[in-house]
């Protein structure tokens, strides 16, 4: 499956915008820790600077590191979520399983899709034709 470069960014700055709103809202609502607004705040501004192109030569490792922050955290809360099994939460628990469990996988295809397809990321040039004459 070929991806196309030119939409890559906007694709990922739509994700890491509804991302950093969840991580926010969770954060605000006292579903998580005030810890998540950390990531929250990283993938806004992730978000953003992949919807205006700005600063697009360092984009790349930006969306690397908020996407592996947000793994990291996905990953914990989903061994979390194991231990709920023990104590009996099953529909809680099962809940907070396919949801962390679907977010950790969204994350560490960002991670990798940024990583295989660096030419997303690199400055696009000026068509410049060679005026060579024969």
């Amino acid at each position: 499956m070929k991806m196309n470069l030119n939409k890559l960014p906007t694709i990922l700055g739509l994700f890491f915008l509804v991302t950093g709103v969840i991580w926010v809202a969770l954060a605000i609502l006292h579903e998580g820790t005030i810890l998540l607004l950390e990531p929250g705040i990283a993938n806004l501004i992730v978000g953003a600077l992949l919807l205006t192109k700005f600063g697009k030569g360092y984009t790349r490792y930006l969306v690397m590191a908020a996407g592996l922050y947000s793994l990291i955290i996905c990953v914990y809360q989903f061994y979390a979520a194991c231990s709920l099994l023990q104590f009996g939460l099953t529909t809680f628990a099962i809940a907070s399983l396919i949801g962390y469990g679907s977010a950790s996988l969204a994350f560490f295809y960002v991670i990798i899709s940024s990583y295989m397809n660096a030419q997303a990321f690199v400055p696009s040039t000026v068509d410049q034709t060679d005026d060579k004459k024969d």
